[in-house]
């Protein structure tokens, strides 16, 4: 067998291959922009006890509904901070759900001995909601008395501006979110905050001032505190804030809207055409059919095809908002249906509750398949190409290591071209991929190879030896796939965690 490759390769003679690929794509249907303002709109803000009605009245526009989360809480990784942060996140939770319903938090946490206790007698039954997402994060800085006793002199500090006088101090205060899936434990990169507060002191009182840097929305607010506040208050402003954000783009609903953000500003935009670009075709057309028959300019089924009667409604539309009257849904269309103020998108099902935990579907075994394109049992002819099909049977992760006839062994998967380790469930892989820049090709008769995937519901990549993690398509220093096997199952967290599949594979005379 000879692994050829654009670069070095493991296994036999190795062959270079230069692959040039190329592709193009019809672009999406919407109006350019000419010009966008560089100065980004800046709002003030008092508090964000309005921000979170608002976002429950959002939540309940759109048809969000029924979502279960749950949290350990958000430590202060600086040390420096003792507050009751998972408190305030499930308060703030609860502000925006108690007329829409859009999320539920599930308290399970097995520090509650007490409560772990009863459950232990009760035990789980089927009324027992599994998560659909955690938050996880931590206030990753607190910079204390930055600035201390200045007088009369301007200063930047990246994230806040101020103009310091005589006896102020003022302090930093930063908190990370993200979320992710409980089943797949996979952090989402779309659904995360990265925000920051500062803290002014001044004399007997003290002042909030903050910023959202990341996502460069030009928003800043205010919050007058009294000296007994100080930073605990400042904490749950930040969380709050946080929350609305994390919340909103998990939801995928305008929260900039509570945060009195303009719909023209740049990061705005550019969140809302990320939100399009990952509608289908189906889905984009049953949310303008839905939120049309909210704006009462079309009264048919929400039935996904852009019929003429759909078309005739946009066309109204378009004509009465400003846009090109041309009947096309296109992004310029769903920026001004999102920017509205009526119920738009999803409508609730009468029964859209939180499902229980089935226990049948939980009890089934995890399990990997491994098959190849000449079967399960495969026999090859000099010449052939070999292509691997992967798949599990929940979320997982998972490897994959060829050992050809010389001993040798290297990992295929995941490689450079084909470098995530996550697989959806039942949802198979090739490798090598077609996109990739390698081919495994046999090169010699009558010999025996074998093939061997190991994977996991948890990610343990991340745990393996040093030795396991050297680059992909190169000798690993181990000379059978069963002493991989066994370091895989070594570093499993209990027997069982991680399963694996064996191909032999032989090269006919």
């Amino acid at each position: 067998m000879k692994i050829g490759s654009r670069y070095a390769c493991a296994s036999g003679a190795l062959v270079a291959l230069l692959l040039v690929t190329g592709c193009a794509q019809t672009p999406a249907e919407e109006a350019k922009f000419i010009s966008q303002p560089e100065a980004q709109p800046v709002r003030n803000l008092t508090n964000f006890s309005e921000s979170l009605r608002c976002m429950d009245s959002l939540f309940a526009g759109f048809g969000v509904r029924g979502i279960t989360i749950t949290s350990q809480g958000i430590p202060d990784a600086t040390g420096e901070i003792t507050t009751g942060t998972k408190e305030m996140l499930i308060s703030a939770v609860s502000r925006m759900s108690v007329k829409s319903s859009a999320f539920a938090f599930v308290d399970f946490d097995q520090t509650q001995y007490d409560i772990n206790a009863l459950q232990d007698l009760v035990g789980f039954t089927d009324e027992f909601v599994v998560p659909n997402y955690y938050i996880r994060g931590a206030i990753t800085q607190f910079d204390r008395n930055v600035i201390e006793e200045s007088v009369g002199f301007g200063v930047s500090l990246g994230l806040v501006e101020a103009g310091i006088s005589e006896d102020q101090i003022l302090s930093l205060i930063s908190m990370d979110l993200n979320i992710g899936e409980l089943r797949s434990r996979k952090i989402l990169p779309w659904a995360s905050s990265n925000n920051s507060i500062a803290v002014r002191r001044l004399g007997q009182s003290a002042n909030i001032g903050g910023t959202i840097p990341k996502a460069d929305l030009g928003l800043n607010f205010d919050v007058s505190l009294t000296q007994s506040e100080g930073m605990h208050q400042a904490v749950r402003n930040l969380v709050e804030l946080s929350a609305v954000e994390i919340l909103g783009k998990l939801a995928q609903v305008p929260y900039w809207r509570c945060l009195k953000i303009e719909q023209t500003n740049k990061a705005v935009v550019a969140e809302a055409r990320d939100w399009y670009d990952g509608m289908s075709a189906e889905e984009r057309t049953v949310f303008v059919q839905r939120a049309l028959a909210g704006t009462g300019h079309y009264g048919g089924e929400s039935h996904g095809t852009l019929d003429d009667p759909t078309k005739e409604a946009i066309g109204v539309y378009q004509a009465e908002n400003g846009l090109i009257a041309d009947g096309r849904l296109n992004f310029d269309l769903y920026a001004s249906l999102i920017s509205g103020d009526l119920a738009l998108g999803q409508i609730p099902e009468a029964d859209a509750a939180p499902q229980p935990l089935q226990p049948v579907a939980a009890a089934q075994p995890f399990a990997v398949n491994l098959t190849s394109n000449a079967g399960n049992a495969p026999v090859f002819a000099v010449g052939d190409a070999l292509v691997l099909s992967l798949s599990t049977s929940h979320d997982g992760y998972a490897y994959c290591y060829y050992q050809d006839a010389n001993g040798i062994v290297a990992r295929i998967f995941p490689n450079r071209f084909q470098p995530d380790a996550w697989l959806a469930a039942n949802t198979p892989v090739s490798i090598p991929g077609p996109d990739a820049g390698f081919e495994i090709v046999f090169d010699r008769a009558g010999i025996r190879e074998e093939v061997a995937c190991l994977s996991s519901e948890i990610e343990i990549g991340l745990a393996l030896p040093d030795p396991l993690k050297q680059e992909d398509l190169t000798p690993l220093p181990f000379d059978s796939l069963d002493k991989i096997v066994g370091v895989f199952e070594a570093t499993g967290t209990a027997p069982g965690a991680v399963v694996h599949a064996r191909l032999p594979i032989a090269v006919a005379n």
